[in-house]
C-alpha cells in the first residue's frame, strides 16, 4: 500500500501546482447550474407542482455531488493502450487500474479544497431558497455515496478504456455513454419528473447511483431501510464493474502488443 500511497500523494503535489484550473472548471460550471436554476424557476412560477426552492436545492447539491463523483481518465486509459503507452506501465511493480485510480483521486480532492469557500459563498447568496433534510447520519451515508459514485464512475470509464484492446477509438462509445451517463444520473433534470415506467427502468441502471440517489438523500426524508437499498444496490454495481473491468483487462492482455525501440 506504501507504493500507491506515494503515487497519490506525487498527484496530489503535481494537481496543486495547478489549483488555478480547478476554481476556473468550477465557475465554468456554474453556467449550466445558472441556466438550469433560471429555467426551472421560470417554470415554477407557472406550475402549482414545482417549487422555486425544490429547484434551487436539486441543482444546488446536484452541482456539488456532479463535480466530486466526475472522473477524467478516460482519454488516458484509451491512448495508453492505443500508443503502446502501457508497456511502461506493465514493467513496474503496481496494478495499472489502481495507478491511475491513484492518480485521478487527488484531482477530486484538490477541488474539493479549492472550491469550499465559492461553494460557501453561492449557500449564503441563495440560503433562503435552499432547503435541506440534514442529519448526522445523512450526512455520513451522503459522504459515502459520494465516494461509491465516484468509484462506479471511474471503473466506467475505465471499461470503456479497455474496449481500445479491440477498437482503434472508443469515443463514439463514450460520447453515447456520457450523454445516457447524463440523462440517467439527474445532472440535467430530477429523474422523479420521468414517467413512472422510465425511472423505474432507471433504477436497474449504475448512473442514477452516481448522482441522483445522494442529492436526494439531502433534500427528502429518507427511511434508513431505503439508504440501505440504495447502498446495497451502489456496493452491488461497483462490484460488477471491477469484475467485468479485470475480466475485459485479462482478456485484452492477450491481445495486447506493442513495438518500439
Amino acid at each position: 500500500m506504501k507504493k500507491y500511497f506515494k503515487i497519490f500523494k506525487i498527484s496530489l503535489i503535481s494537481y496543486l501546482e495547478y489549483r488555478v484550473n480547478f476554481v476556473l472548471s468550477f465557475l465554468f460550471s456554474l453556467v449550466p447550474f445558472s441556466v438550469s436554476i433560471l429555467l426551472w424557476v421560470a417554470v415554477a412560477k407557472h406550475s402549482e407542482f414545482i417549487k422555486v426552492k425544490e429547484v434551487v436545492s436539486y441543482y444546488f447539491v446536484i452541482l456539488i455531488v456532479k463535480n466530486i463523483t466526475t472522473t477524467n481518465s478516460i482519454i488516458r486509459f484509451s491512448d495508453d493502450i492505443r500508443l503502446g503507452e502501457l508497456n511502461k506501465y506493465l514493467l513496474k511493480p503496481y496494478n495499472y487500474c489502481f495507478y491511475n485510480l491513484m492518480t485521478d483521486l487527488p484531482e477530486r480532492i484538490v477541488f474539493i479544497v479549492m472550491n469550499f469557500i465559492p461553494l460557501i459563498l453561492i449557500y449564503t447568496f441563495l440560503h433562503n431558497y435552499i432547503n435541506l433534510d440534514l442529519s448526522l447520519i445523512k450526512v455520513f451515508f451522503f459522504i459515502i455515496f459520494l465516494i461509491l459514485g465516484y468509484l462506479i464512475n471511474f471503473f466506467i470509464d475505465f471499461l470503456i478504456g479497455l474496449y481500445s484492446f479491440y477498437f482503434s477509438k472508443v469515443s463514439s462509445l463514450y460520447t453515447s455513454i456520457k450523454v445516457l451517463r447524463s440523462l440517467s444520473s439527474g445532472n440535467i433534470f430530477p429523474l422523479l419528473m420521468l414517467p413512472a415506467k422510465i425511472f423505474l427502468t432507471l433504477q436497474f441502471l449504475p448512473f442514477m447511483y452516481t448522482s441522483y440517489v445522494p442529492t436526494m438523500l439531502l433534500l427528502e426524508k429518507t427511511s434508513f431501510d431505503m439508504i440501505l437499498k440504495n447502498l446495497f444496490i451502489s456496493v452491488a454495481w461497483l462490484s460488477v464493474l471491477c469484475l467485468f473491468s479485470a475480466i475485459l483487462w485479462k482478456s485484452g492482455m492477450k491481445r495486447y502488443s506493442a513495438y518500439g525501440g
